[in-house]
């Protein structure tokens, strides 16, 4: 009988809402241990706090099984009632069973309560049935979800636990101002958010203080935007905001906007951090639970509610437009402010001051309008400014942003005294900047010139410089162009002193301008004192008196100034002109330091302004103003023409002067002193070119006039004649001198003249004359020699050629050619005259008594017997006399008698030595002059004993003109000591050659092989056979012999052929001996027919014939004439039978004897062409006599069986 006790397996409990004042739904489930009967009564206590108020019949709900609980839908309202008794002092809620109920079945109702308006905890439930023993149960909490439209706190659990409502707080409150800037309107943009609804019905009201009472804003009604709070007040002693929340409900944690305008202090400083609440009149529970009529809540200032920036100047420049003083200046101010300072949201008055002025010309009063200019005048209270004579400042009212750069300008008149740029400030009133002044900053730049703007009062600037736009920077009154320059630059020259002026100030009328330091060092004059005419463009604004007539000045010769008036106001920056002329010193000296200034002007509000005294700007080089070139000759050379004696001497003087000559007040006569040893004579009328100099033999002094004008730095030549001296003589020391003021003597520079490979000369230097010492210097320049042929006994051409490199003249001088004593030569003599051929054979003569003429007085008629030669008298060169012509006889070369056939008149030259043995009849018609004549030319006297050859000139030789003659000699074919060798005759010796009269030391000749004739066998110039005489040894070139037939008894013509390299003399005999075993004829000594032999002749004077000796074997000839004496061959051809016995080849031989020289050297000398072994006479044709033959052993014989 043990029974368990009836009670409650389960009971929980939930709810779907939290929020104050919700109509909530509360769920229950229950199970019990038993059934419970119908009718019994289900009791849920401890539902305390609901708004809802008592109700019999409250209704009960029942859902579906859902995740909040599986009790079955059907069970629950079978057994249960659909309304239940609610008692709400006592939170009791009573269910009476329709049904019992199964013991362990899971049964859930539901009923809806309105939630308390303030916060509470959870109720703690329990749940109870009417019938015996039975037990209560405290409900547990079921973790169920909160009604979609709830936002749930994640960390509080127990939301949802039976009549558990969320205190209401604030879940975000913050503001944001929407302006820093001083005495701007600030939008405050407050956002916030709660945990609960509010219900636009719940008179809620927001109050938002600590906003302090430094606001612009007075007291009183503010709008209130954002579409929740309704239309607040503002307290500005309380420093709060009240709106009430009445524009409509708001949810839990709705995101609520509000925003509503005040207006920030003027005085960035007044701000501080404070601490700003929110609040809202609505029930809620302390921490301790005590019920509460608001929550509030520090709000977060996102920024800082009344800061405010320090409003400031960001961008405050100053420029100024001139520097120039007493000019209308026009200043820039441009400035631009972190804020702008005014607008429609701004509320304060804001005045800027510019001070800082100092050193111009006033604005006024004080209070003075300026007015401003500028696309940021408009900017400033009717676009002006007032001046405050008290601060020195100009004062401006704010009339439209300075947020963005604001420019603005006004004009002032700049003082006339120098100034650096004064300190300058900006302040402002009206609302307090971040200093109470703002240094200006100043424009550092150059200023841009004012192009074809001129005049202080037009503000004229030109010349700008770094630092010039600083405001009220003021230079000193200036010439800022100040030049001065010059025409000319030549000592004493009439000059013209340009100057050019440009002031930074305008100069009044009246205003004297002077220009002094225009030094003359040498004390001379440049212009009388007083009045001086002015010229050039502008002259015409100077006087040289305030009532003077325009374009003069006053010229103070003793201090060396010039003064000027100025009749008409000169603008500033505009460029004025003039010129003065002054005579330049005599002497040079350097550039004169002048200097201007200038005084009494008037401009701006300044009286007596002076320009102080400043250096001129210069020009550079002769332009600078009284410069005066030095007079001197900066260069000056000599060269002749030629150094040779006697010779007129064409020298050109090089000058060049540092000024030019014959200028203005130069007109110098040029004196060259020094030249020393010319022949000609003084003279006043020697030709300089187009003048006249005079010429003092005695002194060397040659004066002359400079007859035109001549440029500075220029060479200028000059050209005279001199006649050389006759004698060698040194170069004289030559100086030039110009005779004017400080022109000083200079040495004249010899110019070195090249005559024909001599050294350089000097002017009138002499070389090569017949008296004095000739020099190392003059010789020949070339000197060669040669000969055509080395053959003995031939006719030899000698050729020479020479060049001298000073002139020799005629009758007075020779070439000598020395061939050595000991040479054999045979030369080809006219009396004792070598003939001479080749180029220039016309140009020498022989003997002296060939051209030994003269007539020393008066004219002549002469007739003389005797053999006639031509002659012929020239006259002398220029004069426009007629020649003579006659004849002359010679005897060996010496002149015995000559006719005159035609006379003449005229001088006739040259004068050479007298004539003697003649006798003449004078013609007193003819002149007394005659010269040779051109028969006597073609010649060189030959001495044999010294084997020399003298060319005496007719003409003059030319310096370095080659010279080519010839003569003609016989070789020799023997000498009486023999020969130098077994190859050689004569060796060639030493050849020089020499002068006389213009002495020239003997030298040895060049030999050379150009003459040398290339068709000799056997000749080279490799065995110098081109030196003048070697001679070779008469020698075979051939001798060869060949036969016709080999066979024994036979007819055979043998072909004898030779050459020689001697002239073979006619009557020499030729002898072919030692044809072993020939026949030819049973007589001794017989002629033999000559095949081809016409050259030759027998003993027995047969011509083409040979005596045929038969006993010796011998074939022996003579030369009917000379043979060919150019190594040619002679062949002819003879018959004879041959030896019936058969032989070797015969070891036939040849010779030739009798061979003689020439008529001259050599004769009676014989040469013999032999074998040098033979012993017997060479007359006689013996079998050892004569050389051996060379056989023919390349012919094979036709018609020869087995040749």
């Amino acid at each position: 009988l043990y029974v368990k006790a009836p009670s409650f397996l389960l009971f929980s409990a939930w709810q779907k809402n939290p929020y104050p004042g919700a109509a909530n739904a509360l769920h229950f489930e229950f199970s019990s241990n038993v059934n419970l009967p119908a009718n019994t009564l289900i009791m849920v206590a401890g539902l305390t706090g609901s708004q809802t108020p008592d109700n019999s019949s409250l209704p009960v709900t029942f859902l579906a099984a859902d995740a909040d609980s599986n009790a079955s839908l059907a069970s629950s309202q079978a057994a249960l009632p659909a309304v239940g008794s609610w008692v709400q002092s006592n939170g009791t809620l009573v269910l009476k069973t329709v049904a019992e109920t199964v013991a362990g079945s899971l049964l859930r109702f539901s009923v809806m309560l309105v939630n308390p308006t303030c916060c509470q905890p959870a109720r703690n439930l329990t749940i109870g049935a009417n019938l015996t023993c039975f037990q209560s149960m405290a409900a547990s909490l079921k973790s169920t979800a909160l009604d979609a439209s709830v936002v749930a706190l994640p960390s509080d659990v127990l939301e949802n636990a039976p009549l558990f409502v969320r205190c209401p707080a604030w879940r975000l409150a913050s503001i944001v101002p929407s302006s820093t800037y001083p005495c701007t309107d600030s939008n405050m943009n407050l956002t916030f958010q709660l945990n609960v609804p509010v219900l636009v019905t719940d008179s809620v009201v927001l109050t938002l203080s600590g906003l302090g009472s430094i606001s612009l804003t007075p007291s009183g009604n503010v709008s209130v935007g954002g579409g929740v709070l309704g239309k607040g007040y503002w307290s500005l002693a309380n420093g709060t905001l009240t709106a009430p929340l009445n524009q409509h409900s708001i949810a839990a944690y709705e995101m609520l906007q509000a925003n509503f305008t005040l207006t920030n202090p003027s005085d960035f400083t007044l701000y501080s951090l404070r601490t700003l609440l929110v609040s809202v009149n609505i029930c809620s529970r302390a921490s301790a639970g005590a019920i509460t009529g608001s929550i509030a809540s520090n709000v977060t200032q996102v920024s800082p509610v009344f800061y405010m920036d320090a409003p400031a100047f960001s961008t405050l420049t100053i420029s100024q437009s001139t520097t120039w003083p007493g000019a209308n200046n026009l200043i820039t101010v441009s400035l631009q402010a972190s804020q702008p300072l005014f607008g429609g949201d701004f509320h304060c008055l804001v005045a800027v001051t510019l001070s800082g002025f100092a050193g111009h010309c006033s604005f006024g009063a004080d209070g003075a309008p300026v007015a401003l200019s500028g696309s940021g005048a408009a900017s400033f209270l009717q676009s002006s400014a007032n001046w405050s004579a008290v601060s020195g400042g100009l004062v401006a009212s704010v009339a439209s942003s300075l947020s963005s750069m604001t420019v603005f300008t006004f004009n002032l008149t700049n003082g006339a005294v120098a100034q650096p740029s004064p300190f300058f400030t900006l302040s402002a009133s009206g609302v307090r900047f971040s200093a109470a002044a703002y240094s200006v900053s100043k424009d550092p730049s150059a200023l841009s010139d004012t192009a074809g703007v001129y005049g202080s009062s037009m503000g004229a600037m030109f010349g700008g410089a770094t630092r010039d736009a600083e405001i009220l920077r003021i230079q000193a009154p200036a010439f800022r162009t100040r030049s001065v320059w010059q025409d000319v630059s030549w000592p004493g020259a009439s000059n013209t002193i340009r100057i050019m002026l440009m002031a930074n100030i305008d100069l009044s009328q009246g205003a004297i301008i002077m220009v002094s330091s225009l030094d003359y060092q040498d004390g001379s004059s440049g212009a009388p004192s007083g009045t001086i005419a002015l010229g050039g463009p502008d002259a015409s604004s100077f006087s040289s008196a305030p009532s003077a007539p325009n374009s003069t000045g006053t010229w103070d010769d003793v201090a060396k100034v010039l003064t000027l008036y100025v009749q008409s106001g000169l603008l500033a920056g505009a460029t004025y002109s003039f010129s003065f002329g002054l005579v330049n010193p005599r002497c040079g000296q350097p550039a004169s330091p002048v200097c201007v200034r200038a005084r009494g002007i008037a401009v701006g509000c300044a009286s007596n302004v002076v320009i102080p005294r400043r250096a001129m700007v210069a020009s550079v080089g002769n332009n600078a103003p009284l410069l005066v070139q030095s007079p001197s000759i900066n260069f000056a050379s000599l060269v002749h023409s030629t150094p040779f004696a006697s010779a007129l001497n064409q020298l050109t003087l090089t000058v060049q002067s540092s000024v030019p000559l014959n200028f203005g007040l130069l007109a110098p006569m040029l004196t060259l002193s020094g030249l020393n040893g010319s022949s000609t004579p003084s003279t006043s009328a020697l030709a300089v070119g187009a003048v006249n100099g005079t010429w003092s033999r005695e002194t060397g002094t040659l004066v002359f006039p400079i007859s035109s004008q001549t440029q500075q730095g220029v060479n200028y030549t000059y050209i005279f004649t001199l006649r050389n001296s006759a004698c060698n003589q040194a170069p004289p020391t030559v100086s030039v001198q110009l005779s004017n003021l400080c022109f000083q003597l200079r040495a004249v520079a010899p110019v070195p003249f090249v005559a024909c490979n001599l050294n350089g000369t000097s002017p009138l230097e002499v070389v090569g004359a017949p008296c004095g010492q000739a020099g190392s210097s003059v010789l020949f320049t070339q000197k060669v020699i040669g000969q055509s042929t080395p053959y003995p006994g031939c006719v030899n051409k000698i050729t020479l050629n020479f060049t001298v490199n000073v002139p020799l003249p005629a009758a007075t001088s020779a070439v000598v050619v020395d061939f050595a004593d000991s040479v054999a030569m045979d030369v080809s003599l006219l009396n004792d005259n070598a003939v001479l051929g080749d180029l220039n054979s016309r140009t020498f003569f022989g003997s002296t008594s060939v051209i030994g003429l003269n007539i020393a007085d008066g004219g002549f008629n002469c007739t003389c017997p005797g053999s006639q030669n031509a002659l012929v008298f020239t006259p002398a060169a220029g004069d426009g006399g007629s020649g003579a012509a006659g004849t002359y006889s010679l005897v060996n070369g010496v002149v015995t008698s000559w006719t005159i056939t035609s006379g003449g008149s005229g001088y006739l030259v040259p004068p050479v030595v007298s004539l003697s043995g003649t006798v003449c009849t004078r013609a007193a018609s003819l002149t007394p002059l005659m010269s040779y004549g051109s028969a006597s030319t073609g010649y060189g006297q030959w001495n044999a004993n010294t084997r020399t050859l003298s060319l005496r000139p007719a003409v003059d030789l030319v310096p370095c003109t080659s010279y080519t003659v010839s003569i003609t000699v016989t070789n020799p074919v023997a000498l009486p000591g023999g020969a130098a060798s077994v190859s050689v005759l004569q060796e060639a010796q030493a050849v020089t050659i020499a002068a006389t009269g213009v002495p020239i030391p003997a030298t040895e000749m060049a030999y050379s092989a150009q003459w040398l004739r290339s068709d000799l066998v056997g000749v080279s110039a490799a065995q110098g056979d081109h030196r003048p005489m070697r001679v070779q040894a008469p020698r075979f070139l051939v001798k060869t012999i060949a036969q016709t037939s080999p066979f024994p008894g036979a007819d055979n013509t043998l072909t004898v052929t030779f050459a020689t390299n001697v002239a073979v003399s006619a009557g020499a005999r030729i002898a072919v001996s030692n044809l072993v075993g020939a026949m030819g004829t049973v007589a001794t000594r017989t002629d033999l027919t000559l095949t081809s032999g016409s050259a030759f002749i027998s003993e027995l004077s047969s011509s083409s014939y040979g005596t045929w000796y038969d006993c010796e074997k011998a074939l022996v000839m003579f030369a009917q004439a000379n043979l060919n004496c150019n190594g040619g061959s002679y062949s002819f051809s003879f018959a004879v039978k041959n030896p019936v016995t058969p032989q070797p080849c015969a070891p036939v031989r040849i010779n030739v004897t009798g061979i003689t020289g020439s008529a001259g050297y050599g004769a009676g000398l014989q040469a013999q062409l032999t074998d040098a072994a033979s012993t017997r006479s060479a007359w006689l044709p013996t079998p050892s006599a004569g050389v051996l033959m060379d056989h023919d052993m390349a012919t094979v014989l036709s018609g020869v069986q087995g040749a």
